[in-house]
């Protein structure tokens, strides 16, 4: 791939570099379509178990490309471009694998979009994470009116996106749109860390888990989401791993056939 480099390290976890260096990133054509060819095949891939977004240049992602937007004015042909973004944005919402994004420097427009669908934004000190769409007259996109309240709640999510705010890293922390924080140069390995934190948990349990969490609005469903997957790993290998673990007072191990 030209834009984006696959790293696999240990115990199914694999790392995508984003570097669409003349686009800083830019969520164009190009990135979104190396991104969604990778995503495709990785996430259908069993030895996947945990996925990091992250960049090989200075700001993660500037947002949607501009420099290439000037046909857009024709209707259908914006609507074929949002139509396109978004096979990436339902392929990640839809994921059962944890992913964590890498954020140093700019995460702008869609390039927070990205970041916020992850389940984990380790985010570095001189980083930031915006959302400027009025500020070209656009709407907010790639499910950020979904991601971002399911963050930071509703209300202030509203006045980040009325008054296309934009978060330092501090603030992005406090207002719960980052996990971690942590100095420019730590953001990979404490992302790592977090990585290989993920990977040693039951990789079934988890992505129940993650689709549980869609109910979390709901109480009724989460009990009968419950009703439904704890059966389900009751039966699992890992299941009777977890309690022989806890019996012999070890550690437990899960997919040891996972290298």
């Amino acid at each position: 791939m030209k834009f984006i480099q696959v790293e696999r390290h240990e115990r199914g976890i694999v790392r995508l570099v984003m570097n669409h260096a003349s686009a800083r990133n830019a969520m164009g054509e190009e990135l979104r379509g190396e991104l969604l060819s990778a995503l495709e095949q990785l996430l259908l891939d069993p030895k996947t178990r945990v996925l990091m977004i992250a960049s090989a240049l200075k700001d993660f992602s500037v947002g949607g490309d501009l420099s290439k937007m000037d046909t857009l004015s024709d209707p259908k042909v914006g609507r074929q471009r949002i139509v396109s973004a978004h096979r990436l944005a339902r392929l990640l919402l839809a994921n059962d694998k944890p992913i964590i994004a890498e954020v140093k420097g700019h995460a702008v427009g869609a390039g927070a979009g990205l970041a916020l669908i992850c389940d984990t934004i380790v985010m570095g000190e001189s980083g930031s994470i915006g959302f400027p769409f009025f500020r070209v007259g656009l709407v907010p996109d790639f499910a950020i009116a979904y991601t971002l309240p399911k963050r930071m709640g509703f209300a202030r999510a509203r006045q980040a996106l009325l008054y296309a705010r934009s978060y330092g890293s501090a603030d992005a922390l406090r207002e719960g749109i980052a996990d971690e924080v942590v100095a420019d140069e730590e953001v990979e390995a404490k992302a790592m860390e977090r990585a290989r934190q993920l990977a040693a948990f039951p990789s079934h349990a988890m992505a129940l888990t993650k689709r549980m969490l869609e109910y979390a609005d709901d109480p009724m469903a989460v009990l009968e989401f419950e009703a439904m997957a704890q059966p389900l790993c009751f039966a699992t290998d890992d299941f009777q791993e977890g309690l022989a673990a806890f019996k012999d007072k070890r550690k437990p191990l899960f997919d040891p056939e996972t290298e």
